[in-house]
């Protein structure tokens, strides 16, 4: 029996950020969530299904789109040991890899190694200059509110000369018939 997919995606989300954790080429692609929805809108790229374990029909689609189509995407490379820390493996569930590409970020963050939006102001008092700062930046730029950020386990996605699809999956539908978060 096929069961219809519903919007659910980039464009329904509330995030600010997007990251994209791809195990295979072992890079972490970061973008503003603005930017990702633009390429979606757009609509001139493969909509393509995605398919959970355990299920025969599609329980997913969304867009292959390559990094560089999208503004502002940022392909960060992690040390090793982060990697190999978490062990991805494909076989695992969608729910662990999930798991797994939260914890990659949540590091990162903690490491300031994670992109996000600022708004900066150049001192021009020269006391303050003297006194070892030029610049004044406020970390976040959406002011009456925290940054959200929306962590993916794209699994194959990343560019091809590092072993991945060329492309990252902007998920715009799905269905959950296994129940799996």
């Amino acid at each position: 029996m096929t069961q219809a997919l519903f919007d659910y995606g980039i464009q329904t989300e509330k995030s600010d950020i997007r990251t994209h954790v791809c195990p295979t080429v072992r890079r972490v692609y970061v973008y503003p969530t603005a930017s990702g929805l633009l390429v979606v809108e757009k609509g001139c790229y493969p909509l393509v299904p995605a398919y959970q374990p355990g299920w025969n029909e599609p329980t997913a689609e969304g867009y292959l789109v390559p990094p560089d189509d999208i503004a502002c995407c940022v392909e960060l490379k992690i040390r090793e040991g982060a990697w190999d820390h978490l062990k991805f493996r494909k076989e695992e569930s969608t729910t662990e890899k999930g798991r797994k590409a939260v914890v990659l970020v949540k590091m990162m963050l903690k490491r300031g190694l994670m992109p996000i939006p600022t708004e900066s102001e150049v001192v021009e008092e020269k006391d303050i200059q003297i006194s070892g700062t030029d610049i004044y930046v406020r970390a976040n730029k959406l002011k009456e509110r925290d940054v959200h950020i929306q962590v993916k386990c794209d699994y194959d996605g990343g560019r091809k000369e590092l072993g991945g699809t060329g492309n990252l999956f902007l998920q715009v539908r799905e269905i959950n018939p296994l129940g799996l978060y």
